[in-house]
């Protein structure tokens, strides 16, 4: 089985608008980058990974992407899931039987986090599901890698499951918090602190003096 992992990433202008009261735009485009390298990291050292597609409409994380270990598949600012096609479409083009879509900004992702989620699949046709904290999805392992149609954006987990059942196949759930935390607001913040030691994303926030600002715990 060759797995390609593919991490889509958005416009760095567009960077996460909804950590603008804690964070200025400069600071916003640096976390994304940041984020990105954390999630390259942990895909790098895995064995069941064969390539990595960074799909994007930015040039700059193109390159960024490239100096990482990742290949860059430039595209036009289509919508996620068209953009997503696009990857696949090079990855199966490039000789992959199965793919692994993230997003860039689950920076606690590990290692062994990627290496259990190939490891569910054990046959040619399997999708493995990791749900996000706010029911989306964060994880998507499927083989062959056009088995489905993509749903990404929104509560897009159930979605997902449903398109799998239509697909044929009773898709596998990985759950772990280090894929299901991702960075969308303030609050995730304290999930950073809690467990983000060790990452550059850690790093680069606590140099910012952000886990000194009153940000509260999610309930």
């Amino acid at each position: 089985m060759l797995t390609f992992a593919i991490v889509p990433v958005k416009r760095l202008r567009e960077a996460k608008s909804s950590l603008s009261a804690v964070l200025t735009l400069k600071q916003r485009r640096e976390l994304v980058l940041v984020m990105l390298k954390d999630v390259l990291k942990a895909v790098s050292g895995a064995r069941s990974i064969t390539g990595t597609i960074v799909v994007s409409p930015d040039d700059d994380i193109i390159e960024f992407a490239r100096k990482n270990g990742a290949d860059g598949i430039a595209e036009p600012g289509v919508e996620l899931n068209e953009a997503l096609k696009l990857a696949i479409q090079s990855a199966i083009t490039n000789g992959a039987t199965s793919v692994l879509i993230m997003p860039s900004d689950i920076p606690f992702l590990t290692t062994d986090d990627i290496e259990n989620i190939v490891a569910m699949a054990s046959s040619r046709r399997e999708i493995v599901i990791t749900p996000s904290k706010n029911n989306g999805t964060n994880a998507l392992f499927l083989s062959p890698p056009d088995i489905m149609t993509l749903h990404f954006g929104g509560e897009s987990f159930s979605a997902h499951l449903s398109e799998a059942h239509r697909a044929g196949v009773k898709p596998r759930i990985y759950r772990s918090v280090t894929v299901a935390t991702d960075i969308d607001d303030p609050d995730d913040l304290v999930e950073t602190k809690k467990l983000g030691r060790g990452t550059q994303t850690y790093k680069f926030l606590n140099l910012q003096s952000v886990f000194d600002q009153k940000v509260k715990p999610k309930n």
